[in-house]
């Protein structure tokens, strides 16, 4: 008997301090890496926030299923702030990149099908909005 209370009380200390223990993945940011990417897809416009040195970037991914000329648009919304757009393939090597400036940084390349990836990065506090769509031409 005198086990099993023993058992029960450790038991329940374990699970007193795994409850008020953060969650590791909840301290980082859950996208803050390419390997970490939210999938989107075309035609789709997603809002954001960069709060450096804890979330310097944000990425996001998404899959071409046919040769596309993708246009990603990425508009800097907090005044005198600026940010860099960057596109990588599905291995992270870079294929092109933007400053976002006081006006939009914009992408506009013809792409085979296959995964890539968008990062918008800042070493200061800011928030965006990033477009990732096909060229209608």
């Amino acid at each position: 008997m005198r086990k099993m209370r023993w058992a029960m009380a450790i038991g329940l200390a374990v699970l007193m301090i795994a409850t008020t223990l953060p969650v590791s993945s909840q301290e980082r940011d859950s996208d803050g890496t390419r390997m970490q990417a939210r999938y989107v897809q075309l035609g789709t416009t997603h809002a954001g926030t960069l709060n450096p040195p804890d979330e310097k970037a944000d990425w996001r991914m998404l899959r071409l299923v046919e040769e596309t000329q993708l246009v990603v648009e990425l508009d800097v919304t907090t005044e005198d702030r600026s940010a860099v757009l960057t596109l990588t393939g599905a291995t992270g090597t870079e294929l092109d990149s933007q400053r976002a400036a006081g006006q939009p940084g914009i992408i506009t390349k013809t792409l085979q099908a296959g995964i890539y990836y968008v990062a918008v990065e800042s070493t200061k506090d800011l928030r965006y909005e990033i477009s990732i769509d096909e060229s209608d031409d």
